[in-house]
């Protein structure tokens, strides 16, 4: 039993096949009185001239069928002639109006294989763009829940279409970009980084520069925080990339946004940091605490972390004592070891005086330190060791 909805689905079902069906009988009898046509005037020898008349004639009509079989016959039967190229063009330009944008973009790219230097070289490449833009934004078109285009993947192989047969155009780099768009869409993170570093390296001069370079650290950061796990070098690397950015770019509009995730990403290690710094408090190594706690303050001395870091060391500091969270050359000498310091320093402050008139001073030696004696002799028997036998030179003939 069929259900309202059912129905409705059916009933366009039913409407879009009935649509589809009397278009394509409409282009079939379309093209099939071209076809008549152009064997009749092939018949009487044919004429280059009149037939892209008549087939221009169809598109300035907006007889889109007509005018797209016309085309193809006069590119069947004059592919050498001056007007082939702005015939592929329009066959191009047809098939991307009725929506096939798939074969469009072949057309298009037919144009630039075959004629690669015509007038239309620069359109063409555009509207290639244009028509992988299209894909790659996902704006897919359905019928009954059906996709009808592969998106990002198909985008992908459009870029890469265009790079190669137009690699200099000056819509090569925002087509290089808009390949690493495409990867990132895919999640091919390592192939994308690839192809923005690609636009720095190729089209350091582009217009897209600035963005192929904020990606790149944008893409690192993404790998960073939402990771499965999250991945410390890769945010590390974000922030060295976003400060390059600031640093190259100044202009750039993205300047506020590349602040904005350095932020994040210093947010990110503070809390961190923090975790790192709890831990060893919580396990009473508080030497390690106060260090991790200090960088917490050094790293974001604005941020409510580092409020409660400091609060923690201080507290710290009153229970244990400054010379107990000490490490390293930090921690308090001996009151031998500080005078004999003092003393030395003096010494050598001394020494370097322009009236200085004492002893040399590689003679400035401080009574505190060791005198050196001779080592004791070996008296005992079993601390004799035989001597190494010496044999005789050989006898020399």
């Amino acid at each position: 039993m069929f259900t309202p909805s059912m129905l409705v689905r059916l009933s366009l079902h039913l409407t879009l096949c009935g649509i589809l069906l009397a278009g394509s009988l409409h282009a079939q009898l379309g093209e099939e009185v071209v076809r008549e046509d152009a064997a009749d005037r092939a018949q009487s020898g044919g004429d280059e001239r009149a037939d892209f008349e008549l087939a221009t004639g169809y598109y300035d009509e907006g007889r889109s069928n007509e005018a797209l079989a016309a085309y193809r016959q006069f590119l069947k039967l004059y592919p050498a002639s001056p007007n082939a190229a702005k015939a592929q063009f329009r066959v191009a330009e047809i098939l991307e109006a009725q929506g096939n944008l798939t074969r469009a973009f072949d057309a298009y790219q037919t144009l630039l294989t075959k004629y690669p230097d015509t007038s239309e070289f620069d359109a063409a490449v555009a509207q290639q763009v244009l028509i992988a833009n299209k894909y790659l934004t996902g704006r897919q078109m359905k019928v009954l829940g059906i996709s009808l285009m592969p998106g990002a993947e198909r985008a992908q192989t459009m870029y890469q279409s265009i790079l190669k047969s137009a690699p200099y155009s000056k819509h090569a780099a925002v087509s290089q970009f808009n390949l690493g768009l495409s990867f990132e869409k895919q999640g091919s993170i390592a192939e994308a980084r690839q192809a923005y570093q690609t636009v720095l390296d190729k089209y350091p001069n582009s217009a897209v520069a600035d963005d192929a370079l904020y990606q790149i650290a944008y893409v690192y950061m993404k790998t960073g925080l939402t990771g499965g796990t999250e991945d410390l070098s890769a945010l590390v690397m974000a922030k060295e990339t976003f400060e390059d950015f600031l640093f190259q770019f100044p202009n750039s509009e993205k300047i506020a946004q590349a602040k904005d995730n350095l932020k994040t990403i210093g947010d990110r290690e503070s809390d961190d940091i923090m975790a790192i710094a709890r831990y060893y408090d919580w396990s009473k190594n508080f030497r390690a605490a106060v260090i991790y706690y200090n960088d917490v303050i050094r790293r974001q001395p604005n941020s409510s972390a580092a409020e409660t870091a400091r609060e923690r060391v201080q507290v710290l500091r009153s229970d244990l004592g400054e010379d107990a969270l000490r490490v390293g050359s930090e921690r308090a000498e001996s009151g031998e070891k500080a005078a004999l310091r003092r003393k030395l320093q003096a010494q050598v402050e001394s020494s370097a005086l322009s009236d200085y008139s004492g002893p040399p001073r590689r003679e400035l030696v401080p009574d505190e330190l060791p005198i050196a004696r001779p080592p004791k002799l070996r008296t005992r028997a079993r601390e004799l060791q035989p001597l190494p036998a010496v044999e005789p030179a050989l006898p020399i003939e």
